[in-house]
């Protein structure tokens, strides 16, 4: 089960679901609010919703892969299914609990001020900045095509998402209070320019909960799987390579 970033939709794994390995099935969703699911006027938890289609589909046990904001939620089925998940891949997901560094991307002030103006398109532009071009590159030596991807998923999410802010209930005991529960394998993932925060929180991650230390994906930022499809691939498939489905 693939679970997309806050800033994207389920387009981010495309290249995930064209190169199945043997043995596998793979299924990605538009949490709500995102792509083509939309934005029921109801309180709801992201991963209730994940339970639901994998109730729905007939899938008892999965791999749960989630960036960022998916992170969060693989993390929350983790704790509140853990017999539904057989192991976690955590993509550029924060690390609750953790005592990281204080970073602020500079492109922050001028997203909350175009966001408060209305300006969804250049609240857009802004995070593909942050998001795609990452920390210590420039946008030059950046996939025009990843851009632009970006730029249009998170376009769409952002007229509702402070209604969507508002809707979503988190886990609670918080997960802060509970990465100890934590048993199952995990493997952690990470881009080479994603933010330092973020390369702080993989770093965390896989010294608690993983076996063995983050995945670097090198020449990208927050989603390796549109920017670097044949080095995450490697490195998802090898993990998989643990498990097998009937």
């Amino acid at each position: 089960m693939f679970i997309h970033a806050g800033v994207a939709d389920r387009r981010m794994w495309r290249h995930q679901l064209t190169s199945v390995p043997e043995g596998f099935r793979f299924v990605s969703l538009d949490l709500r609010g995102h792509g083509a699911t939309e934005l029921a006027e109801e309180n709801f938890t992201n991963h209730d919703d994940v339970l639901a289609v994998m109730d729905h589909l007939g899938i008892h046990e999965a791999v749960i892969v989630g960036c960022s904001m998916g992170g969060g939620t693989a993390i929350d089925l983790g704790l509140a299914a853990p017999s539904r998940v057989t192991a976690l891949v955590l993509v550029g997901a924060g690390a609750p609990g953790a005592d990281l560094d204080d970073y602020e991307p500079p492109q922050w002030a001028e997203i909350l001020e175009s966001y408060e103006r209305g300006d969804f398109d250049r609240v857009a532009e802004l995070d593909a900045e942050v998001w795609v071009v990452g920390y210590g590159r420039e946008k030059d030596s950046v996939d025009p095509s990843v851009i632009a991807e970006l730029i249009e998923m998170d376009r769409a999410i952002l007229a509702t998402e402070e209604r969507r802010d508002e809707l979503v209930v988190v886990i609670e005991p918080p997960r802060a209070e509970r990465m100890g529960e934590i048993a199952m394998p995990v493997l952690i993932m990470v881009g080479e320019n994603d933010l330092p925060d973020a390369r702080q929180s993989a770093d965390h991650l896989a010294a608690t909960l993983s076996d063995g230390p983050a995945v670097v994906i090198p020449d990208a930022a927050h989603l390796p799987s549109l920017e670097q499809p044949r080095a995450f691939n490697q490195a998802l498939f090898g993990f998989l390579g643990r498990f097998r489905y009937g």
